[in-house]
């Protein structure tokens, strides 16, 4: 039988990759039109030149709807990742398991990075991103994966 606590998590993991998967495409689809937006174009520009490789003669424009189309790109990318461990979660996969204990302890890891860096909200994400590390390494969890490690 399922724990509660797999069949909750694959659901949010379900429910946040299919929002992220939609919010990917439509920043993907509607680029174009954010990118004339003069005051987001200059803002996204100015963040652009500041990387070390950036296009110099580069339109604002056609810079700034690239970015977005990246950015939408990794998160429909990010997405499809978040719905497969889902899915993967709620079927009973132990690589499903350890996918998510690595994705939710890389993401610890940032929020003790944020939290190093003053960032003491991040103090909330650590301990949620650990609690669900800690819980996929319960016993009635690895017995439901039919996991040994």
């Amino acid at each position: 039988m399922r724990p509660a606590g797999i069949a909750i998590l694959s659901i949010f993991l379900l429910v946040i990759g299919a929002l992220a998967f939609f919010g990917g495409l439509v920043l993907v689809v509607f680029s174009g039109i954010v990118a004339a937006t003069p005051g987001l174009t200059e803002e996204i520009t100015r963040s652009l030149s500041q990387l070390p490789s950036a296009p110099l003669g580069m339109h604002r424009m056609v810079a700034a709807e690239l970015a977005l189309v990246f950015f939408g790109l990794l998160i429909i990318t990010m997405g499809i990742v978040m719905a497969v461990i889902g899915w993967g979660l709620w079927i009973g996969g132990n690589w499903a398991r350890w996918i998510a204990i690595i994705f939710f302890g890389l993401s610890s890891l940032s929020s003790l990075s944020n939290l190093v860096q003053g960032q003491f909200g991040a103090v909330i994400s650590l301990a949620i991103n650990g609690l669900i590390v800690y819980y996929l390494f319960t016993p009635n969890v690895k017995k439901f994966f039919r996991a040994t490690v």
